[in-house]
């Protein structure tokens, strides 16, 4: 396997630029920018990772980027859980809500991400 130099994406005039490293078989990307948390992403292919790093510091630029990271972390089970928990309660029928939340947290898909 070849050893190889991190590719960096330029950012001219900006604070921060994307990394895009090879990790064993899959490419890393990595993007730093002032103002937000350094955002990492792990992909098949180099191209894969240059053009996420590309739409994420597209967003970072625009002001449109949000971090997506908890929830692709949260499964439908523990959004439920959370629902039921701080939400339900001040509805106006909770016992309703909560039967239905009760009946998806049945079904497989609940434990999905």
């Amino acid at each position: 396997m070849k050893k190889s130099r991190p590719s960096a994406l330029s950012t001219i005039g900006k604070s921060g630029m994307a990394y895009i490293k090879e990790r064993g078989a899959y490419w890393r990307a990595e993007v730093r920018r002032k103002g937000y948390k350094p955002t990492y992403r792990t992909f098949d292919t180099q191209k894969q990772a240059q053009q996420w790093a590309r739409r994420v510091e597209s967003e970072m630029d625009s002001g449109l980027y949000v971090d997506r990271a908890e929830a692709e972390r949260t499964t439908l089970r523990e959004a439920l859980e959370r629902y039921n928990r701080d939400i339900v309660p001040a509805k106006r029928h909770p016992y309703q809500e909560t039967c239905r939340i009760n009946r998806w947290l049945q079904n497989d898909f609940a434990t999905a991400p």
